[in-house]
């Protein structure tokens, strides 16, 4: 019986975890030409600034 209960816990669980994952593919949205020029735009203007940028190594330790 309780073989059962699991069953259908584990069962339910994927279930549910592909449901969520379904409706996060089916809620996302393309960016339009005008957000994707701004996006591309502030890009270009970040790597123009990189020498302003943290440059030690991963961890922060020198």
């Amino acid at each position: 019986m309780i073989n059962y209960f699991w069953l259908a816990v584990v069962m339910l669980g994927s279930v549910l975890l592909g449901g969520a994952i379904v409706y996060a593919i089916l809620r996302q949205r393309r960016l339009s030409a005008r957000e994707r020029i701004k996006s591309d735009a502030a890009t270009r203007e970040l790597y123009r600034n990189g020498e302003n940028a943290d440059t030690r190594p991963l961890g922060g330790r020198q």
